[in-house]
Parts: C-alpha cells; sequence; structure tokens
C-alpha cells in the first residue's frame, strides 16, 4: 500500500520524559497517542493508520510495545500499521 499522493490529518502527542515511578511504556504510548488523536480533532473511528516510533527493548517485566498493541488498548482498528524512525 503506498501512502504516495494520500492526505493526512496529523495530531501531536506530548508525555513527560524519563523513568516516571509507576508508569509503563505502553502506557506512555498510550497518552501520546489519545493526545494526538484529540490534538488532531479526530475520534477513534476516524483513525485509519498509525504509525509508531520504532521499539525501545522493553523495560524489565513489560511486554515489547509493538503498533498492534498499540492501537488495540486504544480500541482502533487501522487498515495501516507500521514501525518506523528517522
Amino acid at each position: 500500500m503506498s501512502l504516495k499522493n494520500k492526505y493526512a490529518i496529523v495530531g501531536v502527542g506530548y508525555t513527560p520524559q524519563g523513568v516516571i515511578p509507576g508508569r509503563t511504556t505502553l502506557g506512555f504510548h498510550l497518552e501520546a497517542c489519545a493526545a494526538a488523536i484529540a490534538d488532531a480533532g479526530l475520534r477513534r473511528e476516524d483513525v485509519d493508520g498509525l504509525i509508531c516510533y520504532r521499539g525501545f527493548p522493553p523495560s524489565e517485566g513489560e511486554t515489547e510495545v509493538t503498533p498492534y498493541l498499540v492501537a488495540q488498548h486504544l480500541g482502533l482498528s487501522p487498515v495501516f500499521l507500521a514501525q518506523d524512525a528517522n
């Protein structure tokens, strides 16, 4: 699937940075994505694609965070999922 000549509505979501007690990697991803969806003025049902930044090794006791896992936890059903780095 090519995204060439397609459009995107983009939102930005920020989270605190660093090691924060009681917070998980997945929790940071979910918070940032939910904030980005809100920033773009969209509803979760409007999201048809999700691109997450490259994965980092999971912290001890955590599961690896993948775009599929993020979409699942947010209740999204995107037709396009990717993991990328700049």
